[in-house]
């Protein structure tokens, strides 16, 4: 009972964590405690006795109000009076540097008197900082930011892993000197990476890497298996997680047997491997609930699942407040929590049901799986949705078909790794681990090739959909006896309206009305023209952006019932028009592509290149003005004659005779389109340079004579758009829309 309540505690602390993360502000967290503490007062009243619990959480809660509030003043309270302000800075690498093609990324501790402890991400310029190592001293002068937003967005990612400043090196990093000891958990996961990447074939090392080391980095770089696997819900499969720690403890268990000794020493490699795969929220979950159901019979105490998962819970935020916000920390506790509830009980229907299923060891393993990838789609549906934008339709499918590669995986892999000593015998379990992935990547493949694999929510019928289906299971769970009532009939309607909403959407926009739209990829430019049966993409491309242009215009595609676009043009090589390309080509069929001849293009050219190659495609060069009609849309493609900043392309636009521009540039070559689009009744202006200064002149838009202006852009460092811009296009009679602000501007032409 004791142990019941200590959880309830922790219960009450958590929610007081999330309450100060994601309800109450600033300024109302020290009413929060207060209430809480009176409330649990009153509770303790004569007659109240039965409402002990409820005095335990309260008392719980004004407890993690205030710990949250400690944690807040101590870090960001101190970043609030350096925020823009260049200081020298003295710290401690903390991490081997990122680097990229012109700059290197540093995690480094401060040091010295002023932020004492805090950690910080330092961006330098100068690429030779990639030789240093963690636990080296440097000293640089920088400008100080708080790492609350990237691109200008709220971003949480930094604050839950404890990173509280983002610094930008100036001048030069200095080493000190007699400094790079310790870091040994550091060194020892870099050894494993490299002996990983030596000993495992190129086509599967990244993925191995990011199985048995939860390093991700290098296997985002392979835009095809990181679509194909997270389509195929395989992402969670990948990221250290209770399931990893199961693997090993089964491993362990398998080679020490059981006993005090085996357990004890099993602890330690469990948080030996949970430092060394990066101590993750996820990771130190499953450590935390490993532990306690290692050393709970040592204690000679029962262990409690439900009761280990709230006190894992509560000491990882009792350490940061902010971990709250990680994604993988909901999503771990999310999962585990809806296999405790729900996993169970589904494996105990298959097994009243269909006993005969589960005499048979297949059976049990497909039961099994079933019952927990239930359990764990769930509570982690809905978050799914909201983080990532999308609902995991074939994640059963999937986890059926491949989870018992990847846990063989996981354990041949660290199988070759212990046997890389012996080359033979570690470059042969290497093989027969990589022939495993290659069977993993196959079903992943063949899984996100479904067009309900993941189902998008920028078809924002879905977003009403799946609320429905919640309320629904919830009402019918009340209806006590009759099964078929309780999870048949939610089920079956959830399936036909899910049906109806797929079949109505595609008939929408494929056989419906004809749809132009600018999509919201920030600071660059995506057109989607869809007609009928007909599908053009001028642009896909942005900078300043998290989200790559190709996944956003692939998931607006996707969600309409569109897998193929008939014709991309590229008006630009360059980010902000083309830096999506080769994630769109991952994600959609593309039968051809157009793009202005023009020098240069450098290392995206290259990528666009060989994603089009893999597609078997041949791009298209076009260097004059050029007409091209594909039944439901007629596109004019108007080459730029400007070499400037490398040629461009505009487009004119013609879908059932409403007609749209799309201004590859301005300036100069709005001064050459105007003659070319007088009289030529254009409705709608994509506004070229995201409506900078020079954009949109008097004379331009008096030859277009349209009616709407849609301003594509987002974070950005060049104040756009311009108010001179703006007023011009209002002066002249435009209704004005910006993806900034409005997010993407869909124009639906025809019934």
């Amino acid at each position: 009972m004791g142990v019941r309540k200590l959880a309830l505690a922790a219960c009450g602390f958590s929610a007081a964590i999330f309450a100060a993360n994601y309800i109450l502000g600033q300024e109302l967290l020290i009413y929060a405690a207060v209430l809480s503490a009176f409330l649990a007062a009153l509770l303790l009243l004569p007659g109240s006795r039965w409402l002990r619990p409820g005095v335990i959480v309260l008392l719980a809660f004004s407890v993690g109000i205030l710990a949250y509030q400690f944690h807040y003043s101590r870090t960001v309270g101190k970043t609030l009076s350096y925020n823009g302000e260049s200081h020298e800075i003295y710290a401690e690498l903390t991490a081997y540097p990122v680097v990229y093609e012109d700059y290197c990324r540093l995690e480094v501790k401060l040091l010295g008197d002023e932020l004492p402890g805090l950690k910080a991400i330092v961006y330098d310029n100068d690429i030779s900082c990639a030789e240093l190592r963690p636990g080296q001293c440097i000293s640089f002068t920088g400008t100080v930011k708080r790492a609350d937003t990237v691109y200008g967005e709220s971003y949480d990612n930094y604050y839950s892993r404890g990173i509280y400043l983002k610094i930008s090196a100036e001048g030069g990093i200095k080493l000190e000197e007699g400094q790079g000891r310790g870091y040994f958990i550091l060194r020892l996961s870099r050894g494993l990476t490299e002996r990983i990447n030596e000993i495992f074939p190129e086509d599967t090392a990244h993925f191995m890497q990011a199985l048995l080391l939860g390093d991700k980095s290098l296997l985002y770089e392979d835009q095809g298996l990181h679509l194909a696997l997270t389509r195929a819900s395989f992402m969670h499969i990948v990221a250290v997680s209770g399931m990893h720690v199961a693997f090993l403890v089964g491993l362990l268990r398998m080679l020490l047997g059981a006993g005090k000794r085996s357990s004890l020493l099993c602890l330690l490699l469990i948080w030996l491997f949970v430092l060394v795969t990066g101590a993750s929220p996820s990771a130190v979950r499953a450590g935390i609930m490993q532990s306690f159901q290692l050393t709970a019979p040592l204690l000679r105490r029962e262990n409690d699942p439900p009761s280990s998962l709230a006190f894992a819970l509560a000491l990882i935020l009792l350490e940061n407040p902010f971990s709250a916000a990680s994604i993988s920390l909901q999503l771990s506790f999310a999962a585990v929590a809806g296999i405790f509830c729900f996993a169970g009980r589904i494996y105990r229907f298959f097994a009243v049901r269909f006993p005969g299923l589960l005499r048979r060891r297949l059976g049990k393993y497909a039961a099994a799986n079933v019952a927990s990838s239930l359990g764990v789609m769930v509570f982690t549906t809905p978050l799914t949705a909201l983080h990532f934008g999308y609902i995991p339709a074939l994640a059963v499918l999937s986890n059926i078909a491949g989870l018992w590669a990847v846990s063989l995986c996981f354990g041949l892999g660290w199988t070759a790794c212990a046997l890389s000593l012996l080359p033979w015998l570690g470059y042969a379990a290497a093989w027969l681990c990589s022939w495993l992935a290659r069977y993993v990547f196959l079903v992943a493949g063949l899984v996100s090739a479904s067009p309900v694999a993941a189902l998008y929510l920028e078809n924002r019928l879905l977003v009403g959909w799946l609320l429905g289906c919640y309320a629904l299971f919830i009402l019918c769970a009340h209806l006590k006896r009759k099964f078929w009532l309780r999870i048949g009939l939610p089920s079956v309607l959830s399936l036909l309206s899910l049906t109806g909403n797929l079949c109505y959407v595609n008939y929408d926009y494929n056989r419906g009305r004809d749809t132009l739209a600018v999509v919201d990829v920030g600071q660059g430019l995506c057109t989607l023209a869809l007609g009928d049966n007909c599908t053009v993409a001028v642009g896909c491309g942005n900078l300043y952006r998290l989200d790559d242009a190709g996944e956003l215009a692939g998931q607006y595609l996707i969600s309409r019932g569109r897998y193929k676009v008939d014709m991309l043009v590229i008006p630009k090589l360059s980010e902000e028009f083309a830096g999506g390309v080769p994630m769109l080509l991952e994600m959609v069929e593309v039968e051809r592509i157009l793009l202005p001849r023009s020098r240069g293009g450098g290392e995206l050219m290259d990528e666009i290149l060989s994603a089009a190659q893999e597609q078997a495609l041949e791009p298209e060069y076009i260097d004059s003005d050029t007409r091209i009609d594909l039944g439901a849309i007629e596109l004019e493609l108007l080459a730029g004659q400007t070499e400037s900043w490398g040629r461009s392309l505009s487009v004119v636009l013609d879908i059932g005779g409403y007609r749209a521009l799309v201004t590859g540039e301005s300036g100069e070559e709005e001064a050459r389109l105007a003659p070319a689009c007088r009289g030529r009744e254009i409705r709608l202006l994509v506004a070229g340079s995201h409506g900078c200064e020079n954009s949109c002149s008097r004379s331009f838009l008096e030859a277009l004579d349209g009616e709407d202006a849609i301003v594509s852009l987002g974070f950005n460092y060049q104040d756009c758009p311009a108010d001179e811009t703006l007023e011009r296009l209002k002066l002249c009679g435009y209704n004005v829309y910006r993806t900034d602000l409005d997010g993407t501007v869909e124009i639906r032409i025809s019934e």
